[in-house]
């Protein structure tokens, strides 16, 4: 059916290749002229692209056309054969996939098997498009080069360039119309995967709700007990089939065994003498962190013994030929049942720690902790032997009725277990380090159905679990009771992740952090740096640790793997919304990649404060403002690469500036007359780091100086946050923007019998020898002011660093006192010392 499909897809895409050229103003491409006649005489599909020869029509004499009118007759367009091979594969693929859809309703392993296909269709399909639309683009641009024919009344072109754009408008026309077919089966194939799944899981609701004879039937024993024999029989004649087959390998057989056995050993030896000892070592209780960081590495170490015996086992075994016909998929069941089993003991003994409780990571005594362990490994143990005897009933043709009795039972188990665990009291571990209910030591009573929040819903799954047996629908049953014990696997398993995540990035007891750490050893990060990164890299891995948990989760609870993948895809590389398109795995790359450039952007700021800038002995002021650009040409340099990234359109930013112009006409003047006050002080630099400044009756130091405020370190060492606008438009006092001279002026007063020109004297001799004090300009010494029975002196000198002005003023204050006292010059009783703090750019 499909073969005889294939002319007419052929003829059809040639037809719908006519049809488009014809609409473009071009001829028609021959193959699709050569596929519109009879079809007597038609050509093969193999040769449907062949160039025929042009038809030769004889012109009237009567009316013989003018040599400028002549028309080249275009050459057909000829699409080799891998362009054209990809299309037609893909028109009969989904054809056939169309017409076997419509067949498969009940079969599930056909219905997956058909939807690989048409998977692969679309992969196809899409690569083929790819393919086709660069060549389809380069043309065009060839048909726009040659530009468009001559309207009337201009000079006529060339018949070669007449003939040359035909050939090119035949083979756009063409290679669109194959472009279209490949879309076109895209969208079909898209359709069918719908299609498809909705199917399967109509399917899987069917099976799982259909209702049996209940199990409460007599009839339904009588009939299992009747069969038994025959299904004993059964396993009598296909076991011994396969011994005989093993038994002619007997020896490779036994070596295979031994190997198994040794490497089991081996690997055991090795977890014995290196996990046992760390995990019973310590003498005190050790913290949470390390009990779970502990757990992590120990509970694959203790499932790996186990776990490669039974891989080497079946790798032998498959290397002999053992699993022929349908033990294949036996063997699969067994090696899997095997692998969970020893993950679920390798869990539940280091959570539990029956035998060690201080590593315990599940507070509960050590009598309940065993009672669990053991009730919950026989969990597993239930759970495997039945999926076994479920795969043997399938290989060995067991009847339906003996399958129900089989799930029944295998339910019951469950529900008694489940009810023996609901009923052990969960006696909390009383240690020092395990607090109960805000108590170091509980010794109070526990009741069997404490904790309810867990107690609860588990009494209902049991519950549910009976009453769907007891009612015939033991298939609903066995799936709650299934996914009770892989879920809880599956949880486990990235409970005690999380764990260990958490272990690595969160502090000790200590205050260490295992992350901090290498951050600190390796990049020399402050505390605060390195807590952000450690809680950054925590979400990173929680999420991760998302990712592959729910799909793990939704495989048990009977979603497809293929369903669960395109899900993924989706949502992870992109979906859209209108006329938007959201990728979120380029949003986190995108986060990611800014947070990776922000970090180097931290580690050169650091090299440049800590190596270029200091090493070169350069200004504060201007190490503070090349640090600063740094930064900020970071973040921004960052920013527009991470949003660039992450998918958005960079020239869309205009119309976001376009609205914040709106917002700073109504009231953002203020911040943005604070960040280019900002950026003034970092390029004109009228204020630096390391300034003495004064604002009022403010003063300080200038610490730091960002885009919106800048810090000033006051003589009380409390910050003071000046905004950029208030240091740019008003008054501010830089007692050191040039240099760091500065003036110190000494006031005082004497009695009106002193000697004015000793004590001049005496003030200058002791400016002369003070060493801070300046020799050029002169220090200066004056008379200020005399009155009845008072001389008031001053002393003006120019000091070498202003930020030494009071240790200058205190000694010129003490050795003019010594001289005045030694003199005998007379001092007021009530005496007055006026110091004056004068600034070199105010006026005397």
């Amino acid at each position: 059916m499909v073969a005889r499909a294939v002319p007419m897809l052929v003829a059809a895409v040639l037809a719908f290749c006519a049809l488009d050229a014809e609409a473009q103003g071009t001829p028609p491409p021959a193959a699709a002229q050569q596929a519109q006649q009879p079809p007597a005489q038609s050509r093969p599909p193999g040769e449907a692209q062949a160039v025929p020869p042009a038809p030769q029509t004889p012109a009237p004499a009567a009316a013989p056309a003018p040599p400028a009118a002549v028309v080249v007759p275009a050459p057909a367009p000829v699409l080799p054969p891998e362009v054209l091979d990809p299309v037609t594969r893909l028109a009969k693929s989904i054809e056939g996939a169309e017409k076997s859809i419509n067949q498969l309703k009940e079969l599930e392993s056909e219905l997956a098997r058909l939807r690989g296909d048409v998977e692969r269709i679309i992969y196809e399909s899409t690569a083929t498009a790819e393919q086709l639309r660069p060549q389809l683009a380069e043309i065009r641009r060839q048909i726009d080069k040659i530009g468009a024919p001559p309207a009337a009344g201009q000079p006529p072109e060339t018949a070669t360039v007449t003939a040359e754009r035909a050939r090119l408008s035949a083979m756009a026309g063409a290679l669109d119309s194959a472009v279209k077919t490949t879309e076109l089966a895209w969208v079909r194939a898209k359709q069918l995967i719908d299609r498809i799944t909705v199917m399967r899981y109509q399917l899987f609701t069917r099976n799982l709700l259909e209702r049996r004879d209940s199990p409460m039937r007599p009839g339904v024993w009588a009939d299992v007990s009747g069969r038994m024999s025959g299904v004993i029989g059964r396993v009598r004649y296909y076991g011994g089939d396969w011994l005989g087959w093993a038994s002619q390998k007997w020896h490779e057989l036994v070596a295979v065994c031994f190997g198994a056995a040794g490497a089991f050993a081996a690997l055991y030896a090795l977890s014995r003498r290196y996990i046992r000892p760390g995990l019973l070592r310590p003498a005190v209780s050790p913290s949470f962190f390390e009990r779970a960081s502990r757990a992590a590495w120990i509970a694959p170490a203790k499932a790996l013994p186990a776990a490669a015996a039974a891989i080497l086992l079946y790798a032998g075994l498959d290397s002999l030929g053992l699993f022929y016909d349908h033990w294949d998929g036996f063997a699969n069941t067994a090696l899997q049942g095997v692998l969970i089993f020893v993950a679920a003991w390798a869990m539940l003994d280091v959570a539990l720690a029956p035998r060690a409780p201080a590593w315990r990571l599940i507070p509960l005594a050590d009598r309940a902790a065993t009672i669990v362990l053991w009730l919950l490994l026989a969990f597993v143990a239930i759970y495997v032997i039945d999926t076994l005897l479920t795969e043997l009933g399938r290989v060995i043709y067991v009847p339906l009725t003996v399958t129900i009795a089989q799930t029944f039972i295998t339910s019951c188990l469950f529900v008694l277990l489940l009810g023996a665990m609901l009923l052990t009291p969960f006696v909390p571990q009383a240690a020092a380090d395990r607090p109960v209910n805000g108590h170091h030591d509980f010794t109070g009573p526990v009741s069997r159905h404490t904790p309810l929040w867990i107690k609860v819903p588990l009494w209902l799954v049991a519950l549910t679990i009976l009453a769907t047996s007891l009612l015939g629908y033991v298939a609903l049953g066995r799936f709650v009771a299934h996914q009770l014990v892989l879920g809880s696997m599956v949880l486990a398993a990235a409970g005690i992740s999380y764990l260990a995540i958490r272990a690595t990035t969160r502090g000790r007891p200590d205050g260490r952090v295992v992350v901090g750490a290498l951050l600190e050893t390796r990049f020399g990060l402050e505390p605060s740096r390195q807590r952000q990164l450690s809680r950054l890299l925590e979400v990173v891995l929680t999420l991760l640790l998302l990712m592959v948990t729910l799909p793990l989760l939704m495989l048990q609870w009977g979603f497809q793997g293929a369903d669960i993948r395109d899900w993924f895809k989706s949502a992870i590389f992109g979906f859209e919304i209108g006329h938007l398109k959201i990728s979120l795995a380029r949003i986190v790359l995108g986060i990611a990649l800014f947070a990776g450039l922000l970090f180097l952007t931290r580690l050169l700021q650091r090299w440049l404060r800590d190596g270029v800038l200091t090493q070169s002995r350069m200004d504060a002021g201007i190490s503070n403002s090349i640090d600063q650009a740094v930064g900020y040409s970071g973040i921004t340099l960052a920013a527009l690469l991470a949003v660039s990234y992450a998918g958005f359109d960079i020239t869309s930013l205009a119309i976001v500036a376009g609205a914040l112009s709106v917002g700073i006409g109504f009231g953002l003047q203020s911040i943005v007359n604070n960040f280019v006050s900002g950026l003034i002080l970092l390029v004109e630099r009228p204020i630096k780091v390391g300034d003495w400044v004064a604002l009022g009756d403010q003063q300080g130091n200038v610490r730091r100086i960002s885009v919106r405020s800048t810090e000033i370190e006051t003589f009380d060492r409390a910050s003071l946050i000046v905004p950029n606008s208030e240091l740019i438009s008003g008054r501010v006092v830089n007692l050191t923007h040039r240099n760091m001279l500065g003036r110190a002026v000494i006031k005082f007063s004497l009695d009106g019998a002193a000697d004015p020109e000793k004590v001049l004297k005496i003030m200058l001799e002791c400016a002369h020898a003070h060493p801070q004090v300046m020799k050029t300009p002169e220090p200066l010494a004056s008379l200020e002011n005399f009155g009845p029975g008072l001389l008031e002196f001053a002393l003006r000198a120019t000091i070498g660093d202003i930020n030494r002005r009071l240790q200058v003023l205190t000694e010129l204050r003490v050795g003019i006192l010594k001289e005045l006292r030694r003199q005998h010059q007379i001092i007021p009783p009530p005496a007055v010392v006026v110091d004056d703090i004068k600034t070199k750019v105010a006026a005397e």
